[in-house]
């Protein structure tokens, strides 16, 4: 429970030592940025500390970490002298507000915390994976983190989340076992508390009463970290012996063909890993062969699994960029290149969003679309709406962030290597609609009403023709992107029809959102909350549509051709239309006490039946954590290693000795293997690199198996030759100055040449069947 207290204590010192910069650089936000204060001040930490050691200049240590937070601590004592009154005033005006996010925040927090005291495991899927990336930013001094699984090579993937959770961990001085836990309960507090702002923000900006911007808030929180897809409820149906043959014959979802064996005794599925399944409803089969293999994670699956993977940590940050945008959006409408002001906005924009790549690369170009969107939108706001314009005064804008934000962080982006080969025309089934529904339902039944409801307000206007166009041209865009690839790869002219009508609905939605969106700018010029959710809602709807029609070509091939792009758009998706979604309740909510009997009696039979599907879609995060928390029966701890201890007590040990004693500049020898075991385990827990293991993950990192070629037949030779000067010339080819014998050494590379280490190195370590050797 200490490490708790501190970590949160760490947490909260970066976020008042960010709130005042936030106070200064949000002036138009209610809650003056308080609710996303901390992911800020994370990330400026985070870039601070990682600019100075990959430049050289500075090591990452735990005095610099201190350090460069008493730097921010000291601007921002700065900022409140010379704004004290200002905001003495704010937190008297606004502390309701305040206290609220922290409720969240905490509540949040106190939830997650407590589900990883009960599944703490750092032991399947690909969190040895994301272990070692901790470790590894954690153990950097100077320049580019070495890759723990490569020796010499610096880490080919987006590591700035890793990097800024190091830092907290560097600063906090906890064990790394423990911190990836807390990092798991840190993630979605302030994804929750930043939702909470945002759409708090919208409603406020329209008037909305506090209690209104409170609810709307607090609900677009909830949904964003603890709503899940409808496929729970099938697990319960299924468990409990509901649903024919025919029946789950027709929901064909992998796993879920047949009824159930064996019912459950308890309320929760108790077949194995069934939750599972939840992230692998959308899928195709011909002839018992899988045509098109998807994964469409959501946030509270990606809490209950485990894996700090990017796109996990990355929801935060993306909440917090969407509020920069919202005060972007709000800013004074009239621009001017002499303004100091607009030259800030823009930097901390291209700041944000070079940050939301580096720790995710799949936010960069969905997000820095969203930011041109939303310019091009002020542009329209102000009377230019003629398309010239729009080009003409948006793309300035949009190179400059580009630019600044390429520069800021050119180390990483000169360095990363990409598999992208271009896009690609989806030529497969795509979605069926029963699944789509499954997945979706919980924001569409809200988001689609909503649009419908907000268009049929619009009225006829002069420019009508041109709003229509515009809209338009946002829905069918991407069908019209489709088109030429798919034809150009050989596609049959009969399946331009079929794939119209399968996305038509989406594509009719976005393009009325669109319009909404557009109409709005004109006629509710003091609804800014109700035309930037619009726009989230447009956003959100697209990204989902997207991947219907495209996908990034990347090293999946075959069935499994879209799995990524539907993976992370589905992923961001789901973020946006959170926010969207809960101002969606304020406004049926506000719509309620405005409309007729008729129209009132509607708006409740809506209510109802969101009501229950929220009930149908939230019971799978309940009954999921009991399920796979159960796995670990009584203990209660958050050290991710103590299954080792428990299972393989000299290991565990063995790892303690590495943490403590192996010198910066060395390296350790273990078994190679392939991803998803225990392979890698030492390099992994401790940081220190080895010469390889998990290739094939490197080879998805990498594009090319070239920087690590031979490197799994030296390996072998080293523990297998009985020559020690082979093994001594081959120890030397990689800088490796120890060498870890244990089970899986044994098991893998036999006895007969492990008694040579004896004669050439020092034990340093031995219990039982584990030895480390120390040239």
């Amino acid at each position: 429970m200490l490490e708790v207290v501190l970590w949160l204590s760490a947490a909260y010192a970066i976020a008042l030592a960010a709130f005042p910069l936030c106070f200064y650089l949000l002036p138009n936000l209610r809650d003056r940025g308080a609710s996303i204060a901390m992911p800020f001040g994370l990330l400026t930490l985070g870039y601070a500390s990682w600019i100075l050691s990959v430049l050289r200049i500075v090591p990452s240590t735990q005095v610099t970490a201190i350090l460069l937070l008493i730097i921010m601590t000291g601007v921002s004592a700065w900022v409140v002298q010379r704004n004290r009154q200002e905001i003495v005033d704010f937190v008297v005006r606004e502390w309701k507000t305040l206290a609220t996010g922290q409720v969240v925040f905490l509540g949040v927090f106190a939830i997650w915390i407590t589900y990883r005291f009960h599944d703490p495991s750092i032991s399947h899927t690909e969190q040895p994976m994301d272990f070692m990336f901790l470790n590894s930013t954690a153990r950097s001094m100077l320049g580019t983190p070495e890759d723990a699984w490569l020796r010499g090579e610096g880490i080919s993937y987006y590591y700035f989340g890793y990097w800024n959770f190091a830092l907290l961990t560097k600063l906090t001085g906890i064990v790394s076992s423990v911190t990836y836990n807390l990092s798991l309960a840190l993630v979605p507090a302030m994804a929750a508390v930043g939702m909470f702002g945002l759409v708090s923000n919208l409603v406020r900006a329209d008037k909305g009463r506090f209690k209104a911007a409170v609810l709307a808030g607090v609900t677009a929180a909830l949904l964003l970290v603890f709503l899940a897809n409808l496929e729970g409820v099938l697990e319960f149906f299924r468990a409990n012996g509901i649903g024919s043959v025919g029946f789950w014959s027709w929901i064909a979802v992998e796993g879920l063909t047949a009824p159930a064996g064996s019912l459950t005794e308890q309320w929760w599925p108790t077949e194995n890993w069934w939750w599972w399944r939840a992230t692998r409803v959308i899928g195709s089969f011909d002839a018992g062969v899988q045509t098109d293999y998807t994964i469409h994670e959501f946030p509270a699956f990606s809490y209950i699994l485990g894996d700090l993977h990017p796109h996990v940590m990355s929801v935060p940050f993306v909440v917090m960029f969407l509020g920069f945008l919202w005060n972007f959006w709000r800013a004074p409408s009239v621009w001017s290149w002499s303004g100091w002001r607009l030259y800030l906005s823009l930097f901390l924009i291209a700041f944000l969003l070079g940050g939301l790549g580096f720790t995710n690369m799949w936010d960069l170009p969905v997000f820095g679309l969203i930011f041109l969107l939303i310019a091009a939108l002020r542009v329209y706001r102000s009377g230019r709406t003629r398309i010239r314009d729009l080009v003409l005064e948006t793309a300035p804008f949009a190179l400059l962030v580009g630019v600044v934000a390429f520069v800021l962080y050119s180390p990483y982006f000169l360095s990363f290597t990409s598999q992208v080969g271009g896009i690609g025309a989806l030529d497969g089934p795509g979605t069926r609609s029963l699944h789509f529904v499954l997945v979706w339902a919980p924001y569409l039944v809200a988001v689609a009403p909503f649009v419908v409801a907000v268009y049929s307000r619009t009225t006829i206007r002069e420019d009508w023709t041109r709003t229509t166009l515009y809209a338009l041209a946002a829905g069918f865009l991407p069908f019209a992107v489709w088109v030429p690839l798919y034809m150009n790869g050989g596609g049959d002219p009969a399946g331009v029809i079929g794939r119209l009508i399968q996305v038509l609905p989406l594509v009719l939605l976005v393009t009325l959102a669109a319009y909404a969106t557009l109409w709005l700018i004109g006629e509710e010029k003091e609804r800014d909350g109700l035309v930037f959710a619009m726009a989230l809602a447009s956003l959100g709807l697209a990204l989902i549509m997207g991947p219907e029609l495209l996908f990034v070509d990347d090293s999946f091939g075959g069935a499994h051709e879209r799995m990524n792009t539907v993976f992370k758009l589905y992923y961001q998706g789901w973020t946006v239309l959170a926010a969207a979604t809960g101002y969606v309740i304020y406004y049926f909510a506000k719509l309620i006490t405005e409309s007729d009997f008729s129209s009132r009696l509607l708006l409740r039979f809506w209510g109802g039946a969101f009501v229950l599907v929220l009930i149908a879609s939230i019971y799978y995060v309940p009954a999921a954590t009991a399920s796979k928390a159960e796995l670990y029966g009584e203990e209660r701890t958050l050290d991710g290693l103590q299954h080792v201890e428990r299972f393989a007590g000299p290991e565990y040990r063995a790892i303690e000795y590495v943490r403590e004693n192996v010198g910066q500049d060395s390296a350790i020898l273990e078994a190679v293997g392939g991803g998803y075991s225990e392979h890698g385990r030492i390099a992994s827990s401790t940081g220190v690199p080895t010469a390889l293991n998990w290739p094939g993950h490197q080879m998805q990192w990498r594009g090319s198996s070239t920087p690590f070629a031979g490197r799994e037949q030296d390996v072998q030779t080293i523990y297998q030759t009985l020559d020690i000067s082979e093994a001594a010339s081959l120890l030397d080819k990689y800088d490796v100055d120890h060498v870890y014998v244990g089970p899986r050494e044994r098991n893998k590379y036999g006895d007969a040449g492990l008694e040579k280490f004896g004669r050439f190195m020092t034990p340093v370590f031995s219990e039982a069947d584990v030895v480390i050797y120390r040239r």
